[in-house]
């Protein structure tokens, strides 16, 4: 833990333990003790003590007095960040439009390290077995809006990646050789779009898009969810990749007047 510089810039350790702290519970640990806290963050029972309840004065999280859990006041720190994006604040009825006229989910999200982060959805009722929402984080390169993402990173930083990457294998038909996953990526980059087929869960498939700003630059990756069945019909995945190729640009015409 930081205690007062990193890389040159001043750093609030109280503020670096309260995310911390935050980041501590999740789908797996929505309710802990005290003594969870402190073991999951590393600081001990009276500095934890003391950042659970700042964080139920402040109305971020709520307590029995034994367990401490978040509410729903933490998504105002997430919805902080999309409203400051000038993408978000206008995406959303694009992606609905997308969903309408495909029938199929569709997703933006921004690469953040080695994952992507899904920052707007519309969904069909048809549900991944595991959800994913706003706020989503998956890895990147077992998912089409990760997968893109890193095909359009400059090659130094593309080889960082692959030089420390970890692959997991999710199904049978995930990539998790990272020679093999290169390979991918050079072809995703050369077309401009990525498929990936079965590789989170067996049941889902999807392709992406990048979405660049004004200079051009890669900022997020916009995407359709489809059965793989779906994959086999040269037909139907022409008409997703053109609707998916239209909103996309729609966006980003938008994005050049901002």
């Amino acid at each position: 833990m930081v205690d007062s510089e990193s890389n040159g810039i001043e750093s609030v350790q109280g503020f670096t333990r309260g995310l911390a702290v935050i980041r501590c519970f999740g789908e797996d640990a929505a309710r802990l003790t005290l003594t969870d806290v402190a073991k999951r963050t590393g600081l001990s029972r009276a500095g934890a003590r003391r950042l659970l309840y700042t964080l139920c004065n402040e109305n971020y999280a709520d307590t029995d007095g034994k367990f401490f859990w978040l509410t729903p006041r933490i998504l105002d720190l997430g919805y902080s960040y999309l409203s400051s994006m000038e993408l978000w604040g206008f995406a959303q009825e694009y992606l609905e439009k997308l969903r309408e006229s495909l029938g199929e989910s569709a997703s933006i999200a921004v690469l953040d390290g080695n994952d992507v982060v899904y920052v707007l959805r519309a969904q069909t009722k048809r549900m991944l077995a595991s959800y994913l929402g706003v706020g989503s984080r998956i890895p990147a390169y077992v998912v089409s809006l990760g997968r893109i993402q890193l095909a359009m990173l400059p090659d130094a930083k593309l080889e960082q990646y692959l030089s420390q990457a970890t692959l997991e294998k999710f199904t049978p038909f995930t990539i998790d050789n990272v020679d093999d996953l290169r390979e991918r990526l050079k072809i995703d980059r050369e077309r401009g779009y990525s498929i990936v087929m079965k590789e989170l869960e067996l049941g889902i498939s999807g392709v992406a898009m990048p979405v660049r700003d004004r200079l051009h630059r890669t900022i997020a990756a916009i995407s359709c969810n489809f059965r793989p069945d779906i994959g086999e019909e040269p037909a139907k995945m022409k008409e997703i990749i053109s609707n998916l190729q239209q909103t996309r640009d729609e966006i980003e015409t938008v994005l050049r007047m901002r």
